[in-house]
């Protein structure tokens, strides 16, 4: 099925070349700090440091803390809303929900796979992390094609975080002022 939304239809052909899970727990690039100080910005939280995280133990520790940043959570939600409203005014709510739900699809089963493997080769073969990396990839995804559909494609915030898993990444969270990438 073709995505309905033509903004999209570029940033949909991407979604399978995507070097998805591929460098996780390796050091970010001068290119990927950008990035995360990029997303960051966009989200009113400049000052939060960066900290990368080495093994799939480590990241699963990580997500399942409870004292995650609701500032960052509740940023992020804002974000989302607000653009979606925005693609919503361009396209119609039911034909921009067809082409999300199509890019979610599409990437859905990709990013398992790959986030599978990518377990597998560390000795990782727990369902639930590998879920957690896929479920966490599938929606950078879709924040990402809410903003380029509310016409944001060069400056989409959004953007920056979808690279990130786009080169191997996972951002994992930002817990009190630090936000955590395997």
């Amino acid at each position: 099925m073709a995505v309905a939304v033509p903004a999209l239809a570029e940033f949909s052909s991407r979604l399978g070349a995507a070097s998805w899970f591929s460098v996780i727990g390796e050091s970010l690039t001068a290119a990927e700090h950008a990035d995360v100080a990029s997303y960051l910005m966009s989200l009113g939280l400049a000052d939060m440091a960066t900290s990368e995280i080495a093994s799939w133990s480590d990241a699963e520790a990580c997500i399942k803390a409870t004292d995650w940043n609701s500032g960052w959570w509740d940023a992020e939600d804002r974000l989302r809303l607000n653009l979606l409203e925005r693609a919503e005014q361009h396209f119609g709510k039911t034909v921009l929900l067809e082409a999300l739900t199509v890019l979610s699809e599409q990437v859905s089963d990709v990013v398992h796979g790959a986030a599978a493997v990518a377990a597998t080769r560390d000795g990782i073969a727990d369902p639930g992390l590998i879920r957690a990396a896929a479920g966490a990839a599938t929606m950078a995804c879709h924040q990402a094609a809410v903003g380029i559909a509310a016409d944001l494609t060069n400056d989409n915030p959004f953007m920056a975080k979808y690279r990130l898993f786009e080169a191997g990444h996972w951002p994992l969270c930002a817990r009190g002022t630090v936000f955590y990438i395997f």
